[in-house]
Formats: C-alpha cells, structure tokens, sequence
C-alpha cells in the first residue's frame, strides 16, 4: 500500500504530505500509542513537522493527507467521515468543519494489527518511505517522527528488503510471486515502489558492465525499432536520471538465477547503434548505472556524487553522422568505416588536452571504434594466420570476435581502428598470454595499420 503512493509533481517537486504523516503514524505504533488520535492532535504534530521537513510543494495543510490517506489510500480511517464530506465539488472537507468535529482516525485496524505485531515491518515500511521521499534523510527527521528506535543511524538500507546479494529466483515470475510489481518490462517497480531494471545475460538486450570499470551500460526498453523516451521504461529511467534516484539492479547470467545484484543509480544517457530482436540495427538506449552501496544518497562515495555533478541528463548520441553498419557490399562496408572513424577522430581531437574524462566518455568513444572493426572483419578472426573457427557464430548468428587494442589502453595505445584487431577467443588468448604472444603482436600491429588503410578506401575500389 505505502509502494503505491505516487505524489503528483507540483512545480517540479512532489509534495511530501502523506509520507511524512504516514512516518510520524509509524513512530507512534513503535512507542505503542492508541490506534487513533484526534484531528487537532494531528495537525499540531503534522504541521510541526512540515515546517521542519516538508518540501513546500503545495500550500495544503495537515487536512490534505488527513482526508487522503483514509479516502484515496485506505490506509487509515476517519471515524463519523460520513459527517465531515466534503462539500458539492470539493475533494476535501474544510479546515472549520474538521476543527468542529474534530474526528479520531488512525491506521485501519488490519494495518495497525500486522504492524504492532511485526516492529521488522514497521521498520521496513519508515525505511522504504525515507529512501522514496526522504533522500538524503533529513538531519532530525527519524527523532522527530519517534522512529530513532528502530532506524539506527546508517543501517536505514539493511531494512529495505531484500538487500543485495540475498535472494536468487529461477524466473523472474518467481520475484513477482515474491515481491510483487510487473514481470514482463524489463524495467519497472516492485510492490514497495522501488525502481528495478532487470538484465538477462541471455539477452534479447546487450547490457554489459563497462570493460575496465565498475559501471553498467543497460540498455533501454523497446525491443524492435529506435527507441524512445517518450512513455514506459526509458520514461521512468529518465525521472530516475532527472531527480538521482536509486535504482536496483537484477541479473541473470547465463544458466544462473536472478539475483538483486547491486543498487545503482544513472550517471550518463547514450543513443547507441544496436540490433532489435528482429536482428535489425537501430538507436538504443544505453544507460550507464554506477553501483552504489545503498539506496540512500548520503551513504554515496564521494566518486559517485563527482559523477552526478559531471552529468549534464542530456542524450549523448554516439550515432550522429554515422550510419548503421548494415553493409551488404564493401562499398557500403567502407562508406560506414570511414563515418565511424572520422566521428572516433573527431572525439579524439575534442578530448585532446582534457585533463579529466569520465568512464563512459572513454568506453563509448571506443565503443563506436569497435563498430567499425567489427564491420571490417566482416565476421572473420583478422589473424590470418588463425588455427580456430575464425568464422564461427552465436546462436543469434553473430560473429563470435574479440576487438581489441594491439598497443594497450594503459600504454598510451591508441583508441582507433588502427589500433585496433577483430580477433577469435583463441587468438585473443594467445595475445593476450600465450608464449607466442610478443611475436604475434608485432604482427597484429602491422596488420591492423594496414587492414585500416585499405577498409578506408573500399568505397571508392569496388
């Protein structure tokens, strides 16, 4: 019931009014106050506390959560509400009317009996309403609603079930079964309001956590097509970016179950080159998480709140002036490698001189130099001298090839398709550390240089 309180913005901000009453209810049942209380009692600690803690969004006073909670949520009741309607064409009864009849409400008695008779549940529910409405939590805030019992200071994550690491399900109708919320989007809420993003190591979507980082690129919801952000999951991941919310991630790896992996939350937003389930490219979504260790914001590393700050919440597209590598002839295959290669160059001279680049600038920018030598391999392993299956594919027939650097990233090598080889697992691991390996890559490094220099001119020799 709490998971489904959705305060609608105002200005920009939802009005906090029903959580922070709904925290003060629960600080009650944990020092065992009566079931009700009166409306002046009420208002008096209401309005006490939204001048210390309110948001302001709306000039309502205590008689809007009051008169909601028990009409829209059925979380509490009004005793005599049938005395005090609402007036023709009024959502709420009047301030006068409530101070005359001055009515008790309190939690229904089904909700106050499963909560003084579970403190864990009382517990989990001020922790869920903190992380939703309250984050960062207010200095003073959980004293003041009578809740210091229950949240020790720093633990509030431990009580927001479940916590990373502790469940695993078979299927992710079994999480539904479990925790509630949709299972069928890839994105969405469970039942305590929460936002979750699930990832399938099996796909149909290429989520993969960034080489040389920590950090995740998921990719957005819509499965055929360019995506958009207008409506379903992209729409609910850009609130999430906008407003810095925490976000759980669920992973499946291949012939594993689903676990809640980490929480997370948005630091960049890319437009991508992709391929739909129809095996069809078009412009995906890719969304970088960064793994943080609760879903509180004061709990955050200091690295994560840089990267936030570093976060313009605009849409990085990694396609402009390029085309989907679609190629059928070499003609088309050279026209595309010469895009993606100028748009690489482009970066590299814009970055020139930066003295700080965040993750994603760098992975991306190789990400689209990746494109362009997997075009020009043309699904073969580039070592001609390969003893594998240099032609092999995946279930979903794509090339079964390892791009990597010939001169190393961390050696100054450069991010371009020069620097760059296509690969088969077998010929990556005998670069990487077979005994052979300083002889093969001397031969890489000539090669690559010259497979570039022709794949540049394919569009104007065939």
């Amino acid at each position: 019931m709490i998971g489904q309180l959705s305060p609608r913005s105002v200005r920009g901000s939802a009005p906090t009014h029903r959580p922070l009453l709904l925290l003060w209810l629960l600080g009650r049942v944990a020092d065992s106050a009566p079931r009700l209380t009166t409306w002046r009692e009420t208002r008096a600690a209401f309005e006490k506390l939204e001048a210390a803690y309110g948001n302001g969004a709306t000039a309502d006073s205590a008689q809007y959560p009051f008169w909601t909670l028990h009409a829209t949520d059925a979380l509490w009741e009004i005793k005599d509400a049938d005395r005090i309607a609402p007036p023709p064409g009024r959502r709420r009864p009047t301030i006068s009317v409530l101070d005359h009849v001055n009515p008790e409400a309190g939690f229904t008695p089904a909700v106050y009996a499963m909560l003084t008779g579970d403190p864990s549940l009382v517990a989990n529910a001020a922790a869920t309403l903190l992380a939703r409405f309250f984050n960062p939590v207010p200095v003073g805030l959980i004293a003041a609603v009578g809740l210091d019992g229950l949240l020790p200071a720093g633990r509030e994550a431990d009580l927001i079930l479940p916590i990373p690491g502790s469940v695993a399900f078979p299927k992710r109708t079994a999480i539904h079964a479990d925790l509630g919320g949709q299972w069928t989007s890839g994105i969405g809420t469970l039942d305590d309001g929460l936002m979750c993003v699930f990832s399938d190591a099996k796909g149909p979507y290429d989520d993969q956590t960034i080489p040389g980082t920590d950090l995740i690129e998921y990719r957005g919801q819509g499965l055929n097509g360019d995506q958009t952000l207008k409506g379903g999951g992209n729409a609910q991941l850009l609130v999430c970016q906008q407003e810095q919310k925490p976000i759980r991630y669920w992973h499946q790896p291949a012939g594993g179950e689903w676990g809640f992996d980490t929480w997370t939350v948005i630091v960049d937003r890319r437009l991508v080159w992709g391929k739909g389930e129809d095996k069809q490219w078009r412009r995906e979504f890719a969304w970088v998480l960064a793994p943080v260790p609760s879903p509180f914001r004061d709990q955050w590393p200091q690295s994560i709140l840089e990267r936030l700050a570093q976060d313009d919440q605009q849409t990085h597209d990694e396609t402009f002036e390029t085309e989907a590598p679609t190629a059928v002839t070499k003609q088309d295959t050279g026209r595309q490698y010469r895009k993606l290669c100028a748009s690489v160059e482009r970066k590299e001279s814009l970055n020139h001189g930066r003295t700080t680049r965040t993750a994603s600038d760098r992975y991306f920018r190789s990400a689209e130099a990746r494109i362009a030598v997997m075009l020009r391999a043309q699904g073969i392993c580039e070592n001609p001298d390969c003893g594998g299956q240099p032609a092999d594919v995946t279930d979903r027939g794509d090339a079964i090839l390892e791009v990597d650097h010939v001169d190393e990233r961390a050696t100054q090598g450069r991010d371009h398709p020069a620097n760059m080889i296509a690969l088969c697992p077998n010929c990556h691991a005998i670069k990487t550390r077979g005994s052979t390996r300083r002889d093969l890559k001397r031969k890489l490094k000539t090669l690559a240089e010259r497979l570039h220099r022709e794949a540049e001119v394919w569009e104007n020799a065939f």
